[in-house]
């Protein structure tokens, strides 16, 4: 039986929880809180970094003696192996918690079960399954790396209302609003790189860092430019701007560009080239991303590499802002030819919300590919 004390005590581990986003990673965001053996909040903790101790240890620290007896409230399986810290479990048993409440277990397969089935030996009473949607949901990167080995790619788009991307000659500043482009400001913050084409870069020279009043210096998000030939035209401020730029580009690309890899931050990535096309493999990027700690990507780019992000199922969630403007047949489209030739093969979203954003619409979702 879950009380209302524990329920309380799993909102608010969620929310530290969250804390952690786009530092945790690789590891899971996790938040517990201690309740003490008579059911009142006696301590809390959340995984700040990788490599840093773990929520559970935290929050014991926190409660101190109140651990004794008390109830851990966690959003996620204790850790019952040694890695960068020490196990988890052990911690909890020597501080004499006798009941610990658990939102989900942990699909990793050196835990998955075998911390509760610990915990329980040692006499604990173990309760699952408190929020889990939502406890999956806040980690979805750490459990769809655990499933693909790739970052998650979330695909921003703003579109007029017939679904263009650009006028015929290409303007499209500014199709959204104020809000939305603050808005994606935020977006950029809250992930760890942010991807796009070098047609974007050659047309836009884009900065795609995070202008807003609170941002710190050295919290930019990696810049990713994807290009075939390694021609980005005139284009400086998207190479010059502060944080980390990548580029990516096929094998044997590297030797000719040695006037960008001579910036201080610029590095660049070779890759073998994809089947049939002349790009890179997206799927080799999106895991070397990941293993070098990029959870998750925010793609703003032009109709060709999107195209291709979805053609090869490559993007998981979406971000389209709506804006209030028609540009009739000859506005420029957000997609090329998909290959979907009836309503059976459309890609949809599920988990979808829409909202305002200022003028316009913010439509969110994950991506759904039709399973043969």
């Amino acid at each position: 039986m879950i009380s209302r004390a524990e329920t309380h005590a799993m909102k608010k581990a969620l929310k530290l929880a969250a804390c952690g986003r786009g530092s945790a990673f690789p590891n899971p965001m996790v938040g517990a809180v201690i309740l003490d053996r008579n059911g009142n909040y006696a301590g809390d903790g959340f995984h700040r970094k990788c490599g840093a101790p773990h929520a559970e240890v935290i929050a014991i620290a926190s409660a101190g003696e109140a651990s004794s007896g008390g109830t851990m409230v966690v959003t996620l399986e204790p850790c019952c192996h040694h890695g960068r810290t020490g196990p988890c479990t052990d911690e909890i048993i020597r501080a004499g918690i006798s009941r610990i409440v658990v939102a989900m277990t942990d699909p990793d397969p050196r835990v998955s079960g075998r911390g509760i089935e610990q915990l329980e030996s040692a006499g604990i009473e173990v309760e699952t399954g408190l929020f889990s949607g939502e406890a999956r949901t806040l980690n979805r990167v750490y459990l769809h790396y655990l499933e693909t080995s790739r970052s998650w790619v979330t695909l921003k788009i703003a579109l007029s209302l017939d679904g263009r991307t650009a006028a015929a000659d290409g303007s499209s500043r500014w199709i959204s609003c104020d809000k939305s482009r603050r808005r994606v400001h935020r977006m950029r913050a809250s992930v760890r790189a942010v991807l796009t084409g070098a047609g974007t870069v050659r047309a836009d020279d884009p900065e795609l860092t995070v202008r807003l009043a609170d941002t710190l210096p050295g919290r930019q998000p990696v810049r990713i430019v994807v290009s075939s030939t390694g021609d980005f035209g005139e284009s400086w401020k998207f190479f010059r701007n502060p944080g980390r730029v990548i580029i990516a580009v096929p094998e044997g690309v590297a030797a000719c560009l040695t006037e960008y890899t001579s910036i201080p931050g610029v590095d660049v990535w070779e890759f073998p080239t994809d089947s049939g096309i002349r790009g890179i493999s997206l799927a080799s990027l999106f895991e070397r991303t990941a293993a070098e700690g990029i959870g998750s990507i925010l793609c703003e780019a032009g109709s060709g590499l999107s195209t291709r992000l979805l053609k090869d199922e490559l993007v998981d969630s979406v971000s389209i802002f709506t804006a209030p403007v028609i540009f009739g047949g000859e506005g420029r489209p957000a997609f090329e030819l998909l290959g979907i030739d009836n309503i059976e093969n459309a890609i949809r979203l599920e988990n979808v919300s829409s909202r305002r954003s200022g003028s316009d619409f913010l439509t969110e979702g994950c991506v759904v590919y039709r399973s043969d």
